[in-house]
């Protein structure tokens, strides 16, 4: 039996596997409007009650937007639903869900993060809340010391709470604090596949890969993350190998061949395989660029069998090339 979040989840990707066959309007303007660099473009286009300020700010990248890709779009009977990965100047990346109204101008009524878990209409129903004593000292709070454990009591056991404080702490010191006091959700989550692969729990890990891949579909972005979160935590051991079959049906994608690349070496330094493999898409340079790199953070000299293979291959492309 599906639990009701997977049958949500699948009949989202459903919606999302193809784009419309003629162009649409509302597409347009949310391109147009991530192209604009800020997030707060996008809340700008809400059709639902404001929240205070206060309670939508911390939960908003404050940096540009790099770059983006919707990478899944639905119209239809008025209504439009949009999947978005985001890149920052910082490397990191986010994926969101949004729903709307189709007009024009569109309208959203719905946003759900998939770093943290946070959803727009979930934080709404605790509007009242918010603006009562309690929430404004919880808000207050958040936002002067959100490391302190006293949070959890203010939030008084509202999921929507204490995602708003974990969305907060995302990479910061107060994230500890703040994941302790997360309740159980069924909910696709980044923060659940990240703290799955750095404590080790397959199980853990692979029911938010799965579910994470139902939603957001195979994202060689997503196994990117993986891969980082998989060097960060020396979890290779059980990583590399689905990397490397994750670039398989991503070569065109160089970030996740390198990770997939690094992940490799950290687990057998001196094999040569993958170098192999990755020859269908990159030049000999820039794989040997990775691989001097990967050695070079390490402290460590460069293989033999590395220089061997850098050595045969570079002279195997010359050889071509003067045919």
């Amino acid at each position: 039996m599906m639990s009701r979040w997977s049958q949500i989840a699948c009949l989202f990707l459903f919606l999302l596997v193809y784009f419309p066959v003629q162009a649409s309007e509302v597409l347009r303007q949310l391109r147009a409007d991530l192209a604009q660099g800020q997030l707060n473009v996008l809340l700008l286009r809400q059709d639902i009650v404001r929240l205070p300020t206060v309670a939508i700010k911390p939960w908003v990248k404050a940096q540009s937007i790099d770059r983006f890709a919707i990478t899944g779009f639905n119209e239809n009977d008025r209504r439009f639903a949009a999947r978005v990965r985001l890149h920052f100047p910082d490397g990191d990346i986010s994926f969101l869900r949004l729903e709307g109204m189709a007009a024009n101008p569109y309208t959203l009524t719905d946003w759900y993060d998939y770093s943290s878990g946070l959803q727009l209409t979930a934080l709404l129903e605790k509007r009242r809340w918010l603006q009562s004593e309690r929430g404004k000292a919880f808000l207050a709070q958040l936002g002067a010391a959100p490391g302190l454990p006293d949070l959890a009591n203010l939030a008084e056991g509202r999921p929507a709470a204490l995602k708003l404080w974990l969305t907060q702490c995302l990479g910061k010191p107060c994230e500890r604090v703040a994941a302790a006091h997360q309740l159980e959700s069924e909910q696709p989550m980044i923060w659940l596949l990240r703290r799955g692969i750095a404590s080790g729990d397959m199980g853990q890990y692979q029911q938010q890969h799965n579910v994470l891949i139902n939603a957001l579909g195979d994202d060689a972005y997503l196994w990117w993350l993986e891969g980082q979160y998989a060097l960060s935590y020396q979890q290779c051991g059980w990583l590399a190998g689905p990397l490397r079959t994750a670039w398989q049906r991503h070569q065109e994608v160089v970030p996740l061949a390198d990770v997939a690349l690094q992940c490799t070496l950290t687990e057998t330094p001196k094999a040569t395989n993958f170098g192999t493999a990755l020859t269908q898409q990159l030049s000999i340079e820039t794989i040997m660029g990775s691989v001097n790199a990967f050695f070079a953070a390490h402290n460590r000299p460069l293989p033999k069998a590395w220089r061997q293979w850098a050595q045969s291959h570079s002279e195997a492309s010359l050889s071509s090339h003067q045919e």
